[in-house]
């Protein structure tokens, strides 16, 4: 298994690895990576989704592996800081538990961790409505709008997401439902950010202190207002969240909700 991977900004600065959420791309994080342009940016598409359509299986764990292997061989001295969000935020804690020395700071952005109740239900269902969705321009503008896309982002996001597989979709599901906390996370020392939206499900800011209770070294923060996607909906707040922690720098914002 493989994926592309691409590459931003000044070689010899720090690096900032960004893994994208379940059947988006690396595009989502276009204005990161024009925001972070002081940084060396990694932005890998991950297995069967984006520019990797044609790399497949997916996994979490091999995932991982791959995303370790990019930053041993692409990042400014073989170390970065790494942003995941959602399906990306479960591949970093995966990341944390089996490659730590890989990771100067971590952004751990809506992670599951939990049991959702019906999951071996949803597992079932999802995959299959979102193939008849992914081809239904009108569901996948409604889509979009709960993760806060429009113009060319949604075109984007509509033009890609109709090339993924129902095996894509499939293993995707449900490695994303069945994540759990890796064992010996209490022996991971990367200084560690955990968020979440204020307005997520229950089920993922109780993920959210999981992970802070788990992870020494770590901070979390539920962010008000906002929902899911994060990134999208307030980017600029984003970005001074995500700068501050990677610089060291404290954490001072009324929007932010100390876990």
């Amino acid at each position: 298994m493989e994926f592309c991977a691409r590459e931003y900004g000044p070689l010899d600065a720090s690096t900032i690895v960004f893994i994208h959420g379940a059947f988006l791309g690396g595009w989502m994080w276009k204005k990161q990576v024009k925001y972070f342009n002081d940084y060396h940016c990694l932005v890998p598409d991950l297995p069967g989704q984006g520019q990797s359509i044609n790399h497949k299986p997916f996994s979490i764990k091999t995932s991982a592996e791959q995303i370790a292997e990019l930053i041993r061989n692409k990042a400014h001295n073989g170390k970065a800081h790494v942003v995941g969000f959602s399906l990306g935020a479960q591949i970093l804690v995966q990341l944390l538990k089996t490659s730590p020395e890989v990771i100067d700071h971590a952004i751990v952005n809506s992670a599951l961790v939990r049991h959702i109740p019906l999951s071996g239900l949803l597992i079932k269902t999802i995959p299959r409505l979102s193939l008849m969705r992914a081809g239904n321009r009108l569901f996948s503008r409604l889509q979009a709008k709960s993760y806060h896309l429009s113009g060319e982002d949604f075109e984007k996001y509509y033009s890609e997401t109709k090339q993924i597989t129902l095996d894509t979709y499939e293993r995707v599901t449900k490695e994303n439902m069945t994540f759990r906390l890796p064992e010996g996370m209490n022996r991971v020392n990367v200084p560690t950010l955990v968020i979440a939206g204020e307005k997520e499900l229950g089920v993922m800011r109780k993920s959210a202190e999981d992970l802070v209770c788990a992870i020494p070294n770590t901070e979390g923060f539920i962010i008000k207002g906002v929902e899911h996607t994060f990134c999208f909906e307030n980017p600029d707040l984003y970005h001074k969240v995500v700068r501050a922690w990677i610089t060291d720098a404290p954490l001072q914002d009324e929007r932010l909700q100390r876990i």
